[in-house]
Parts: C-alpha cells; structure tokens; sequence
C-alpha cells in the first residue's frame, strides 16, 4: 500500500511514524515546514499541490497534525475512495486564548482543522488528554483512538552514573510564543533562584533563542545550547542531568520528557494532565507558578537512589515505540 505521509518531517516523533509505517508500507513523505511570514502563502500553495499531486498515485493519505493545507486534499480523498487518517496532538486540539495559542484562535485554521478532524476516516491523539480537548474542540469528528507518542527506549538507555546537581529542559522551539507555552521563562526564572545549581536549556533557536539570552544574559549558572543537536550530545545530558523540567503551559504528551525519564532522570513537570500520563501520576508534578515549589522538587532529586530513577525509567516503557507501532500498523490499512 503506498502512503502519502504529511507532517513536520524534522521532528524525532513524525521520524517514528515514517519508521513504522515503512515496515508494510510504500511511503511518499512531504514536509509540512512552509515557512513564516508573507513566503509562507506561497509555501502553503506549493505544499498543497504536492500533497494532491501525491494523491492521485496514492491508497492513504497521512497527516501528522491537521492544518490549512489538509482540509482540502481529505476531502478529494474521500471522494476518491482513498483512506485519511490525522494525528491529533498539538496547536490542533489546544487552545489557550491569553496568549493567542491554538488553531481555534483563528478562525480560518479552526475551520480547516476540525472539518479534517470531521472529513478523517480515524483519528489518532496522541494522549487521553488530546482526546479529551479533541472531543471538547470538535464536536463531531472522526472515530478516534488513542495511541500514544512515542520514544525509542533502545535509544534512551537507563544509567546509573552519579548525576551532577544539574536541572535540564530540551526543546526544538524557535518561536517566542512557543517560548512561552513551553515554560522556558520559568525555566530561566528556576535558574535565577537557584545559583547554586546548574541549568541546562538545549536544543533552542531562531528568535526564541534571543529571547532566551537576553532573559538570562545575567545568569552564570545557566548554559544554553543552540539546536538542532547531535543525538550523542542529547543523550549525554540525559545520563548526567538529576532533573528534567518540563514546565509547560501545555502539553499533549512530552516526549523529550518520557525521553529523559527513559535515562534516568527525575521528572518536574507542571500541572497538565498530559504530563501527569506520563509521569505516572502526581508525584512529580508542581505548581508552574510557584518557583519556590519548582527548586524543591529539583533540589529532591539530588537525593533520588537509583531504585527512583529505575522506577521512572521502567513506567516509561509502555510508550516504546514497538507498542505505537502493534496500533498504527492494526489501523492504518
């Protein structure tokens, strides 16, 4: 069966996806990156004839996240008898107006992205939590199953080498309205309060990373490495960093978080019922708004035995990534 596969092709979860289904399938993958500003109109007419043009030599079309560009190419599917199926986990189930964050705060986008959600044949979020906003978001949408993110856990090994007492947060971000949502002001703010500790910010870029600089230009104890960046780099702050902050607004699942709980680290994650699945319950869980209750949870960590960080690692395990791998093969047909 071929597979016209849309979605941000740089991210390591789309990366999974493209890995899965090429086991069975003949895959066409399009990057859904169209850029910013006055060339995206033109990226975005570009992207959507790729996509039709695809189509035509196509059994299923696939999109990681629905958006502009997938309303019209599932419609022509579905007339053409094609199969579409929509993962479902990001700005296309949030909405967080204060900050003007999710597709429903435009209402073209929101258009476009329920009526994907509604024209799919299957649905998949990625959390119960992505279920739950894609039920609250879109009244009628299609049959939906949940099937988790996932995280290659033979490529996040467990360790027990002493960790240093050293806070990490990981992010692709390039944007400072992702900047915000992500919590890296928190982040920076923790870092301020806590002079003794070392913070670690990896893996940001474009605007967010001036952002970012300018924020903690002051700071001694916070080292900001620029993205993208090698996974052996990743993994050795994952084996040396005591705690792994993901202090977000919101999230739909957290894979750098399942990720650094998979090598050890002790979560510190805030309120959202996403992180709360993948952490295993409130154990980990702080306040976002409270710094104080942040450096406490971080500094605990310092004294977590190897028994804790093994637990973490163990409960991540059934976001692996051969169980998304049993769904999405049993439903993409």
């Amino acid at each position: 069966m071929t597979v016209t596969f849309v979605g941000p092709a740089l991210s390591s979860f789309v990366k999974n996806d493209i890995t899965i289904l090429q086991r069975k399938h003949k895959l066409k993958v399009i990057d859904a990156n169209i850029g910013r500003g006055k060339s995206a109109v033109l990226g975005l007419i570009k992207l959507e004839l790729r996509i039709l043009f695809s189509l035509f030599g196509s059994d299923v079309l696939f999109f990681w996240f629905a958006d502009y560009y997938s309303f019209i190419p599932s419609v022509i599917a579905r007339l053409l008898r094609k199969r579409v199926y929509v993962v479902a986990g990001g700005f296309d189930v949030t909405y967080i107006p204060e900050v003007k964050s999710g597709a429903r705060v435009r209402p073209l986008r929101w258009f476009l992205v329920r009526n994907t959600h509604r024209f799919a044949n299957h649905v998949f979020p990625v959390s119960n939590y992505a279920q739950a906003l894609l039920g609250m978001n879109s009244k009628h949408h299609a049959p939906s199953t949940v099937i988790y993110n996932a995280v290659n856990i033979a490529h996040f090994p467990y360790s027990e080498a002493p960790r240093k007492k050293r806070a990490l947060t990981v992010t692709q971000l390039d944007i400072v309205l992702d900047y915000l949502l992500k919590g890296i002001d928190v982040f920076i703010k923790t870092a301020r309060a806590m002079p003794d500790v070392e913070f670690d910010l990896v893996g940001i870029r474009g605007p967010a990373l001036d952002y970012a600089r300018t924020e903690a230009k002051d700071l001694k104890n916070l080292t900001i490495v620029i993205g993208p960046i090698r996974y052996e780099t990743l993994l050795n702050y994952y084996h040396s960093a005591s705690a792994y902050c993901q202090l977000s607004m919101d999230e739909t699942f957290g894979v750098a978080t399942a990720e650094a709980m998979s090598c050890g680290c002790i979560p510190v994650v805030s309120d959202v019922p996403s992180l709360e699945e993948v952490t295993g319950g409130r154990e980990y869980i702080v306040n976002r708004n409270n710094i104080d209750t942040i450096a406490d949870a971080i500094t605990k960590s310092f004294s977590a035995e190897n028994a804790e960080r093994q637990k973490c690692s163990d409960y991540v395990k059934k976001f692996d990534i051969e169980n998304r791998a049993v769904k999405l093969l049993e439903l993409v047909r």
